[in-house]
């Protein structure tokens, strides 16, 4: 178990995934800064209930530790950040500090081997590798065509538009293969146009 601060958002963020951030309440502010200097991360989760801004919202209790790896601040003192997501978490129990920022007692989750792309779930692969070569995402730069099964699952679930509880679902489902069948299973249902 550990005590990591949260951060609840109306998005959901996968391991190895990326998100850009605008930080400008001080609990925030006073996170960020704390995670700079400690080298530490942080624990993104979707809200369940309530806002981002204001009083602490209700979270799922499955989310993804995150790591700082851009920053900069604009003239105004506003902080733009980038995440990465790294492992999945179980909350616990949540308390809220004195600044108002949302900490949780977390345990880890396990995750599946980065195994092959089992040959079933290639149509699924090709879905991901034209979002990629056709489609502006912080994903540029790294190499797509031996992507594992379990990074295949989590980039889908980011890309495509399932809704936010479809999202959260599928953050928390442990198999890989079982990931991809609910995006699969999805897919047929959701309204999907390439140019």
């Amino acid at each position: 178990m550990q005590n990591i601060p949260l951060f609840p958002l109306h998005t959901v963020l996968y391991p190895q995934g990326r998100l850009p951030l605008r930080i400008f309440e001080p609990r925030y502010m006073d996170m960020v800064s704390e995670c700079m200097k400690t080298n530490s991360g942080f624990g993104v989760c979707l809200i369940k209930a309530g806002t981002e801004t204001g009083p602490s919202p209700t979270c799922f209790n499955i989310g993804t530790y995150a790591d700082i790896i851009d920053f900069s601040q604009e003239a105004d003192g506003l902080l733009l950040i980038t995440i990465q997501g790294k492992r999945r978490f179980q909350i616990l129990r949540t308390s809220v500090r004195s600044n108002n920022l949302l900490e949780g007692d977390v345990d880890w989750m396990t995750e599946d081997e980065a195994l092959e792309c089992p040959e079933k779930y290639w149509p699924l692969r090709d879905i991901y590798l034209h979002i990629v070569k056709n489609y502006e995402t912080f994903y540029l730069n790294e190499s797509h065509d031996s992507i594992s099964a379990k990074i295949l699952s989590y980039r889908l679930a980011e890309f495509l538009p399932f809704d936010q509880e479809l999202k959260q679902e599928i953050l928390e489902t442990g198999a890989t293969t079982r990931r991809l069948e609910l995006i699969e299973s999805n897919l047929a249902g959701a309204e999907i146009e390439f140019e």
